[in-house]
């Protein structure tokens, strides 16, 4: 896999529970916000697996 088309497609391909091992390690390797940079948690994924945008994203962070 040498583009990001073709690790989102096999991302996309495997099954949930590899899906959430990857997440976790991604929580645990992601780089981390420079200092002062705002640092914002964000869902990959819908509990319904159908992606979020960034508007529902800032309209739930907004209803807090």
């Amino acid at each position: 896999m040498s583009t990001l088309t073709e690790i989102e497609k096999a991302i996309e391909a495997l099954p949930p529970e590899q899906w959430a091992e990857i997440r976790r390690w991604m929580g645990t390797h992601a780089p981390r916000p420079q200092d002062g940079a705002a640092e914002r948690a964000l869902p990959l994924v819908a509990a319904t697996g159908r992606a979020i945008t960034q508007r529902e994203i800032d309209d739930a962070l907004d209803a807090d």
